[in-house]
């Protein structure tokens, strides 16, 4: 997600975003729905708020293509988060491997106000704020309006002062449309970054949400070309592949050979939407620049994840992120040189939580811990949630200042303990509306993860239906709640997961 032109409104930046994409869903941004305005409106956590609980809709019944985390042990590093200020990192009580930086006043234009001029004040704090073992993952979008092809363009997120003035959805003014130019305002920007945090930022993401155009209206091709560009100054161009010959590198390239960059991420959710991930890959992967296409610069492939509803009224349901990945997936094996690239979720979570109805803490958990699931499932190598705070208002949050954490946050440590360390052995599949998943430990353990998809939970009422366990030897059962329980014929299950175990939990 990123952030609305006001500064914490995202409803209104949703409503901005529908009238720029209804006509028609354009190249270079239709889909917005992630992203600082776009997929998060203001508000906070879950768990409160007025207006009418949302209406679930008919269950997702399609087992995955994707079974990428097949065979693959969780790292600790799977679920990660945003935080939305420095001074907050050592309010968060979940284990995660790393936080992405966006809507945290370190953006570009928030950082390099003129030429040769920069205020790392805010990313320092970052920086110096990470628990050790934890990494960065930094979103290097933005411009400044001292680069900007339209310094004045106020349809842009993020257009107040405060937040680095109008123009930032705009290209650079030294990189043409085709992708040629010089390209050196944003050379010198990532040079900056790389070198002043070499060896403390791991990840460098070149865009947020570029399909949507109040974050970008650029080309395909200029991203491209800046792809090229941030992945020679950072870590040097691939293996058989040489830097843009257009391109001049005043301070080098290579400059953190550690760090490996994230390709700019696109955005899809809003039902018919939750294809936009795949269409807008495909295009980017078929936009050449000097002979190089999209994602060849690229390390790793970034795309938003969300799979709200965009209706008031609707709840959104984890179970559509089924349709992201696979349609994402298939971008990604017809494109050459893309397949078997790690994939990172930059943005995850429920979004719109008020505008939808979606604010039942039961109906969050339940969310939460299937989207976590299935994303490793389908190969979803990080995912980064938004949000843990509520410091801007947006949607997702797990914690507020004013009332501490909610359901979530002990849905998201139960479901920690039952992934990390623990290697998918059977990818999620249904089997009418029932889902499974199946994780092994070393000593023989196993284990099976279930949930009805047509239950709901709803204000602790949660209706569940009896399932017979498969042979395997499960004796007990795990809820979300950590509480274990022996299995005696059948278990009941609901829209909350369960585990079942053939022993107990390490």
């Amino acid at each position: 997600m990123s952030k609305n032109a006001l500064p914490t409104s995202k409803p209104d930046l949703f409503l901005k975003f529908l009238s720029l994409i209804v006509p028609v869903l354009a190249l270079a941004g239709a889909i917005s729905c992630g992203g600082g305005s776009s997929n998060r409106p203001g508000g906070g956590g879950g768990g409160g708020g007025g207006g009418a609980d949302c209406k679930l809709p008919l269950p997702v019944n399609s087992s995955p293509s994707a079974q990428g985390g097949v065979g693959k042990q969780v790292p600790s590093t799977f679920m990660d988060l945003h935080v939305g200020s420095s001074n907050l990192v050592s309010t968060v009580t979940v284990p995660y491997g790393g936080l992405r930086l966006w809507d945290t006043a370190t953006g570009w234009a928030q950082i390099n106000t003129a030429s040769g001029v920069y205020d790392w004040s805010n990313l320092d704090g970052f920086v110096s704020a990470l628990p050790p073992g934890h990494d960065l993952l930094y979103n290097l979008a933005r411009t400044p309006a001292w680069i900007s092809k339209n310094p004045s363009d106020t349809t842009c997120s993020y257009s107040t002062s405060a937040e680095g003035g109008p123009g930032q959805c705009q290209p650079p003014s030294d990189l043409n449309s085709d992708g040629t130019g010089t390209d050196a305002a944003w050379i010198k920007w990532v040079s900056a970054v790389a070198s002043r945090y070499k060896g403390q930022i791991k990840y460098y993401e070149i865009w947020n949400e570029w399909n949507a155009k109040v974050f970008w209206v650029g080309t395909p091709a200029q991203l491209v070309r800046m792809e090229q560009d941030a992945r020679c100054v950072v870590d040097g161009p691939p293996a058989g592949s040489s830097c843009n010959p257009g391109s001049t590198f005043p301070s080098g390239t290579a400059i953190d050979p550690g760090a490996k960059i994230v390709s700019p991420s696109p955005v899809g959710a809003a039902g018919s939407m939750l294809s936009s991930v795949k269409d807008n890959l495909n295009t980017y992967f078929g936009t050449s620049v000097s002979g190089h296409a999209g994602g060849e610069f690229a390390d790793i492939i970034g795309f938003h994840g969300y799979v709200s509803t965009g209706k008031s009224g609707t709840c959104p349901v984890p179970e559509d992120v089924v349709t992201v990945i696979d349609d994402m997936n298939s971008a990604i094996t017809s494109a050459p040189g893309e397949t078997g690239k790690p994939w990172f979720n930059t943005e995850d979570g429920w979004s719109k939580a008020a505008e939808e109805g979606f604010l039942d803490q039961d109906r969050e958990s339940a969310f939460m811990a299937r989207y976590e699931l299935l994303q490793w499932s389908m190969g979803v190598d990080r995912g980064y949630w938004y949000r843990w705070d509520s410091t801007v208002g947006y949607q997702g949050a797990l914690w507020t200042n004013s009332t501490g954490p909610i359901q979530a946050v002990s849905t998201w440590d139960e479901v920690s303990k039952w992934m990390v360390g623990a290697t998918l052995s059977t990818a999620c599949t249904v089997k009418g509306t029932v889902w499974q998943c199946g994780f092994t430990r070393s000593g023989g353990y196993a284990a099976l993860a279930v949930w009805d998809s047509s239950q709901d939970c709803l204000k602790t009422n949660c209706p569940t239906t009896a399932f017979t366990p498969p042979a395997g030897g499960y004796t007990l059962y795990r809820d979300l709640t950590g509480k274990e329980n022996s299995i005696s014929g059948s278990v009941l299950i609901g829209a909350k997961p369960v585990l079942l175990e053939t022993s107990k939990l390490p």
